[in-house]
């Protein structure tokens, strides 16, 4: 695998040539344009995790061309400064993973605790798979609410480490086989509940 020896789930689904492009992904935005032309509305963007990065930290959501080159060149900038694993570990410390009643879950070790009640260095892979695949679409994919639909998401983001070769077929089938296990969420009332609330 292309981090430290460990399968990336995200890179697979998010951004699959994240280990080796500049920052932006000429073939990824290419083919985000080709989708959009054909479709009646906008479907898809081409953005890089790095790209992600410098829109969430630095600029506005919005949809512009000028926010875009604004994006585009500070991914550049971004990536001439700071190592992979720094942007990897910047993104999945800010990605938002869905919702607990009014808490907001952001950043895969929070999301670990919620989800599993594990600290983010012992997930199983089929974990890993699980949060990589609600980065798309959250609330959804939320595994307490849509069972089924965060097992399917899950699997599909298996299938595509598979297919990018950042896992062997058989660990690929093992993971799939497995069941979804999600513990409760425990959110500690003790502290000062109203706030909480």
């Amino acid at each position: 695998s292309p981090l430290d020896g460990k399968p990336v789930p995200i890179a697979a689904t998010e951004d699959r040539r994240f280990f080796s492009h500049p920052g932006l992904d000429p073939f990824r935005i290419l083919g985000a344009m080709l989708r959009n032309l054909r479709a009646d509305s906008y479907l898809q963007g081409g953005s890089t995790i790095t790209q992600q990065l410098v829109k969430n930290f630095f600029l506005t959501p919005e949809r512009t061309v000028r926010r875009k080159a604004q994006e585009a060149l500070l991914a550049l900038v971004l990536e001439r400064r700071a190592q992979k694993k720094d942007i990897l570990e910047l993104y999945l410390n800010e990605i938002y993973l869905g919702q607990v009643g009014s808490f907001s879950i952001n950043g895969v070790g929070e999301a670990a605790r919620l989800y599993f009640h594990k600290d983010v260095g012992n997930l199983t892979l089929s974990e890993s798979a699980l949060l990589a695949g609600m980065i798309q679409s959250p609330n959804p994919y939320n595994p307490y609410r849509h069972a089924r639909r965060a097992k399917e998401r899950r699997d599909t983001v298996l299938r595509s480490m598979r297919e990018a070769e950042f896992i062997e077929p058989a660990t690929a089938e093992a993971a799939i086989a497995q069941p979804l296990r999600v513990e409760q969420a425990s959110l500690d009332r003790a502290e000062a509940p109203y706030v909480v609330d």
